[in-house]
């Protein structure tokens, strides 16, 4: 996730895309051990490559709100 897959649509509402790779049943904290994403905003797990979960989604919804609500990035 990043900034560029936030989309607003016809009626002007956010929208969450992804084009790039996604993984199905990520189960518990450590179901993926794959390295992708934009640097700026992966997880310390996804970098550090000790095994992911859904939770590095919130991770990276956080670093883009962060740099939303500043015009900074977080980092």
């Amino acid at each position: 996730m990043k900034p560029e897959n936030v989309l607003l649509d016809n009626s002007g509402y956010i929208r969450i895309s992804d084009f790039g790779l996604a993984k199905k049943e990520i189960t518990g904290k450590e179901g993926a051990f794959s390295v992708c994403g934009t640097p700026e905003y992966l997880a310390p797990e996804v970098i550090n490559k000790i095994g992911h979960g859904k939770p590095v989604d919130w991770w990276t919804l956080g670093c883009i709100l962060f740099e939303m609500f500043t015009g900074f990035p977080p980092f």
